[in-house]
């Protein structure tokens, strides 16, 4: 009797468990590369990169879709900012439904990243955020807007004045 209760309870918590779980496609991870980062380093091997070592960030993306979604055509698009405000966009054809790839960018250290899989139709099918990224916000644009708002606005509170007065 204790048996089928806990036979029961097992499988309506597996049920449950897996009816409230989503799927992420994506796996990013963020990695700074330097000297640590060769082998040779840890087991003092003899190693010619040891003089001019890779230096830099790293983005390593792993995916892992359905086949119904797998076949929509899709492009990895990265969008990575650096510490030194500016920016790279990498686009790649997602060649397999399941892979993995590895960006390395040289001499920058990333500040923030967008990772999105979008369709040949322009569709976003799957977002990987850093937890600090935005959209740019255009200074340039805004100050435009509201010095021509802040114009109009001075101008359309200005009360009219006409002369009591005619003139020939």
């Amino acid at each position: 009797m204790q048996w089928q209760i806990a036979s029961r309870f097992f499988r309506i918590t597996v049920v449950v468990l897996l009816l409230g779980c989503s799927k992420n496609y994506f796996y990013v991870q963020q990695e700074q590369r330097d000297r640590n980062f060769l082998a040779s380093t840890h087991v003092h091997t003899p190693d010619p990169r040891q003089e001019n070592p890779p230096e830099g960030s790293s983005l390593l993306i792993s995916w892992d879709f359905p086949l119904s979604i797998f076949e929509k055509n899709l492009t990895l698009v990265t969008r990575v900012r650096f510490w030194d405000s500016t920016e790279e966009v990498i686009h790649r054809p997602m060649m397999r439904k399941r892979d993995c790839c590895s960006l390395f960018f040289p001499n920058q250290k990333i500040l923030t990243y967008l990772v999105q899989a979008v369709s040949n139709k322009g569709e976003i099918i799957e977002t990987w955020e850093h937890q600090f990224w935005t959209e740019w916000i255009d200074l340039d644009r805004e100050d435009k807007q509201s010095s021509a708002q802040r114009r109009s606005d001075s101008v359309s509170s200005q009360l009219r004045h006409e002369s009591v007065m005619e003139t020939p």
